[in-house]
């Protein structure tokens, strides 16, 4: 299902191989200081969570391969009734860009998919990319490469929160797209919810402040992303 020219929902799954490892640490993102750019490692350990009871995955097939997007795992963290910042309107200029509001980044502490200490969401500093993604979202598939160059390039750090899917799928996408940028796990959607939007991908360019403005459209290239990086951060 669509909404606003974006993605709202999963899809469908059912894992029949052994599930990849592609993505990076998220030690960057976990001292609580500004983040550093970094060139990400292909690979990384294996996600490790307790997980609760659920009701059976539904599938969908990505290359050819069933994989779960609505596995076992219960909600990495849900949003406080405070977390969220009353969103404030921001003009739009430059690059055709749909910012929409600015919010301050929730206390939420993420599952980082590689494995390894949790980001506290509230402790990130910018200039900082954060790129909301899921394996449902044909939007997310097409500008995903992109963000991993930009990732790959140093120019601003970027993390990426696999949303509202299950490890798996996004673990079989990023592997087939060759995406390895560190990633935390946010099943429940509450950063998407402290955003205020209902459709994905969503992108937030957080400033030196620990604020983000938050970035909707479908889908972002390497040129929309380099002007937005230029306009936010000043960096070329």
């Amino acid at each position: 299902m669509l909404l606003l020219a974006g993605c709202t929902g999963p899809g469908e799954a059912g894992p029949d191989e052994a599930v990849p490892r592609p993505f990076a640490a998220c030690t960057p993102f976990t001292g609580g200081a500004s983040a550093q750019p970094t060139s990400p490692p292909r690979t990384g350990p294996s996600p490790s969570a307790a997980s609760p009871p659920a009701a059976a995955p539904s599938s969908s097939a990505i290359q050819g391969r069933d994989v779960p997007t609505t596995g076992p795992e219960g909600p990495i963290a849900t949003l406080p009734t405070s977390a969220a910042a009353k969103p404030s309107g921001v003009p739009g200029t430059g690059p055709a860009r749909r910012d929409v509001r600015t919010i301050t980044l929730p206390d939420l502490a993420l599952e980082c998919m590689a494995g390894g200490p949790p980001v506290r969401l509230s402790a990130l500093r910018g200039p900082l990319v954060i790129n909301m993604w899921a394996s449902w979202c044909t939007p997310c598939r097409q500008e995903l490469p992109a963000f991993q160059r930009l990732a790959d390039g140093g120019r601003v750090p970027v993390l990426g929160v696999v949303t509202e899917d299950s490890r798996d799928a996004a673990a079989w996408l990023a592997d087939e797209l060759k995406v390895s940028l560190p990633s935390v796990y946010d099943r429940s959607g509450a950063l998407k919810a402290a955003a205020g939007e209902l459709a994905l991908p969503l992108t937030l360019f957080v400033t030196a402040d620990g604020r983000a403005i938050v970035y909707r459209d479908v889908a972002l290239t390497e040129q929309t992303l380099a002007q937005l990086i230029e306009q936010h951060f000043g960096r070329t």
